[in-house]
């Protein structure tokens, strides 16, 4: 429930100049989910939130680009042992215990054209809506984990 509460308020405010919580608890509260200002204030920790000035006196929540990449980049510098493709799913090996970690950090980096991942203990299946993407995707982790 947590996660598909955050997932919708990402995808709220990267579709909209969201500048309150108040905006986003009428929007969760118009897609059936129940909440108190508390439990936003911890969703917007925990997605790193930040507010950014926009137009004339303005500000909106915007994803922190900075935290969301180094938070990806240490995960997967710490996690990832090789990746590979099989048709349109992206094959991600970890070190025993960490894909649920690394999934996670991936999730969070929004990638092209996922339709789903998931993760066992040591590895990560990300499935693609075409082969294209999941060869973009491939690249795009295999180049992360080079910075």
């Amino acid at each position: 429930m947590k996660k598909d509460r955050q997932k919708l308020i990402i995808d709220f405010i990267e579709n909209n100049n969201v500048s309150t919580q108040d905006e986003i608890i009428k929007m969760l509260s118009a897609n059936g989910y129940k909440v108190t200002q508390a439990t936003i204030s911890r969703d917007i920790k925990d997605l790193k939130l930040v507010k950014e000035h926009f137009g004339k006196n303005e500000t909106r929540y915007v994803i922190s680009k900075s935290e969301t990449h180094n938070n990806f980049a240490m995960i997967f510098a710490r996690s990832v042992l090789s990746v590979e493709l099989a048709m349109n799913i992206v094959v991600v090996k970890c070190y025993v215990g960490t894909a649920n970690a690394a999934c996670v950090a991936l999730e969070n980096a929004h990638m092209k054209g996922v339709v789903g991942a998931i993760a066992g203990d040591d590895t990560i299946f990300l499935a693609c809506d075409s082969l294209e993407n999941a060869q973009d995707n491939r690249n795009a982790i295999l180049s992360m984990l080079k910075d």
